[in-house]
This record gives C-alpha cells, sequence and structure tokens, in this order.
C-alpha cells in the first residue's frame, strides 16, 4: 500500500471502506530511518500539547474522537557500505474519529519526520 507520503507500508489490518480521497487505514506499520530519541522529538514537534507517554516508545494523541496509538521498536540498522543508519519499526493504531481527520492527522505527522531533500 503506497502512503501519502510515498512510502510503501504493511497494513496491519484493514481500515473503513475507501472514503471520499482515498483509503484511511485504522491500523499500519512503518519502518522508519530514526532512533527512538529523534522520533519523540519530531513527534512532540509535530504536535506540542497533549502527548501521553503510558510507558517507554508508547504514545498517545487525543484530539476530540480520535485517538492515535502509537508503538516504536528499535530494529537495528541499514547499512549502505560504511553507512550505517538506524532502523525503527513504528506501528500506528487510529481509534474513532472521521477518515478526513485521520488523513489529516498522517499528513501533519509525515511533514514533521520529514528529513532532507527527497
Amino acid at each position: 500500500m503506497n502512503l501519502p507520503c510515498g512510502r510503501r507500508s504493511r497494513v496491519v489490518e484493514s481500515g473503513e471502506p475507501p472514503a471520499e480521497g482515498g483509503f484511511a487505514p485504522l491500523a499500519f506499520e512503518r519502518e522508519l530511518t530514526a532512533t527512538p530519541a529523534a522520533f519523540e522529538r519530531d513527534l512532540r514537534a509535530a504536535w506540542p500539547g497533549g502527548i501521553e507517554t503510558p510507558e517507554a516508545g508508547r504514545f498517545r494523541l487525543h484530539d476530540g474522537a480520535l485517538t492515535l496509538e502509537i508503538e516504536i521498536k528499535a530494529a537495528g540498522e541499514r547499512r549502505l557500505g560504511l553507512l550505517a543508519l538506524p532502523r525503527l519499526v513504528v506501528r500506528y493504531r487510529f481509534y474513532g474519529g472521521e477518515a478526513a481527520v485521520l488523513r489529516q492527522w498522517l499528513a501533519k505527522l509525515d511533514r514533521a519526520m520529514h528529513k532532507g531533500g527527497g
């Protein structure tokens, strides 16, 4: 499945039926090139208030009827010659809310997590 950011993602479970503007998953997983600390810093920059941290590596965001739970896990590194990049598996799970709002949240998070010029 191609996400709005252009990355491919394995869908963990199917979402609601396609809505206006495309598919809005309820839960999915991404592999990112980031450390847990960098991910948390960027997440807090994207959502300056209202992030709960129930335990290390887990985050919960609320806005109206929509709740997003995020779980992160370090997954070693990806090597490209001498370059070693940290890998992070991130699971997103949405509860409540409307598909259009979910897509807006994903776009906001994607913008906050985007690095480099590509």
